[in-house]
């Protein structure tokens, strides 16, 4: 019981102050990440891009955080600016726009139907959407915040 309720304590205040404007530590989420493997999110991307290289350690600056919940961000690198999810496996703190990221992972391919695309837009907007559409994001099983 007292584990349990420390556990509970150390992920409120690490979700608390994970990436506080005064905090210079590297926080990490998930499983452990090989920073040794790393790479700019945009050159990981190409060569997914270029022989379907699922697996990475992708690099870059957090642009936006989800404010909902934490559940995604955006990385930025060069000219890519890269999803990055965590499969519903951990949230990271709200506040960590404009951090340094490394995330560990897999690219993979996202279709929206035409149904989804048009949903919430008016009538002339919809009309305008006529295929569906491919995305490509990264799954990340480990974070590391700096």
């Amino acid at each position: 019981m007292k584990k349990t309720l420390l556990s509970i304590i150390a992920i409120a205040v690490i979700g608390q102050f994970g990436c506080g404007q005064g905090n210079n530590t590297l926080v990490k989420y998930g499983e452990a990440v090989d920073t040794t493997k790393a790479q700019p999110a945009d050159k990981a991307f190409a060569q997914y891009m270029q022989n379907n290289a699922e697996a990475a350690v992708i690099s870059g600056q957090i642009s936006q955080v989800c404010q909902g919940e934490g559940c995604w961000y955006m990385i930025k690198s060069g000219a890519v600016e890269q999803y990055v999810e965590f499969g519903n496996k951990f949230n990271i703190a709200k506040d960590c726009a404009g951090k340094q990221s490394v995330a560990s992972g897999r690219f993979y391919r996202d279709t929206q139907s035409i149904e989804q695309q048009r949903e919430g837009l008016s009538k002339e907007e919809a009309a305008k959407i006529t295929a569906p559409k491919v995305d490509v994001h990264f799954r990340a099983d480990g974070i590391i915040i700096h």
